[in-house]
């Protein structure tokens, strides 16, 4: 195996290093270089791995569940539901016709 099909795999293994790239935080070049210095196994990719679920009853998972809560508006929350209740009643005095767009909107993502 190449080392580029070593890094390909390491990125598999470690999906969240794109989000780095995405948000230009770090490039592409500069992860591979990292990659062949530090290898594959170092600790410094920990931090990249992809979590399968919070647990809660670690300190981590309290603190990620308390950042969230921190971050919910209250103000925000109601505003959403109402929005999504006129959304409701505006679809509703439609009658039937929103059944052809929910059929149009499903096919497109099928």
């Amino acid at each position: 195996m190449g080392r580029m099909e070593e890094f390909r795999a390491f990125v598999t293994k470690y999906p969240k290093v794109r989000d780095d790239v995405v948000n230009g935080n770090r490039t592409w070049q500069n992860i591979y270089e990292d990659f062949v210095i530090l290898g594959p196994d170092n600790e410094v990719w920990n931090k990249y791995k992809e979590q399968k679920g919070i647990d809660f009853l670690s300190s981590d998972g309290m603190k990620n569940i308390l950042g969230y809560v921190k971050k919910i508006n209250p103000d925000s929350i109601s505003k959403t539901l109402n929005t999504i209740q006129k959304v409701l009643q505006i679809s509703q005095s439609f009658g039937g016709r929103t059944g052809i767009y929910n059929a149009n909107y499903n096919s497109w993502w099928d």
